[in-house]
């Protein structure tokens, strides 16, 4: 008998991560689809030749933060909008590296962990988001421009479970 219940456990239990797997795979797929257009933009459009990194920033817009090199070896930022149609290219030597915003980031939020930093397009205007946590455990935003790192804003969200 506890072979039948200990083998209906397995069963039921590899049933629900097989569903849960293909649920996911189902729900992520027009994100993929997505992604992969923006890259084909990115490439037949020659803002990029090759495409190292990407990923979905969805501040007052949407857009695919594609990283990659050009035609001449630069490294490049390429902002797809939503639409596939809105695309803001720059250099990345144009503006303040990772590390110099991690550097800002901590010398304006101490105290605070920092979670992540990662590139966006807000309000015509390429930054880095800063994603923190403060001492109440509040989730907080803190926006630097792209080109020199200065204070574009900053929000932090309540935690609603204290």
């Amino acid at each position: 008998m506890k072979k039948i219940i200990f083998t209906g456990l397995v069963v039921g239990f590899l049933a629900l991560v097989g569903t849960s797997a293909y649920a996911y795979h189902i729900i992520r797929a027009p994100l993929v689809e997505s992604y992969n257009e923006a890259k084909d933009l990115a490439l037949s459009n020659q803002h990029l030749q090759t495409v190292e990194g990407a990923h979905y920033y969805h501040g007052t817009e949407a857009y695919y933060v594609l990283t990659g090199t050009n035609d001449d070896n630069d490294e490049m930022i390429v902002f797809v909008g939503d639409d596939l149609e809105t695309v803001h290219e720059l250099k990345r030597a144009d503006g303040i590296s990772y590390d110099q915003a991690m550097e800002i980031a901590q010398r304006e939020l101490p105290d605070r962990k920092i979670e992540k930093i990662r590139l966006g397009y807000t309000r015509g205007v390429p930054v880095y988001e800063v994603m923190y946590n403060d001492q109440n455990a509040r989730t907080g935003y803190y926006y630097l421009t792209f080109e020199d790192g200065s204070f574009l804003k900053r929000y932090s969200i309540r935690n609603i479970n204290r």
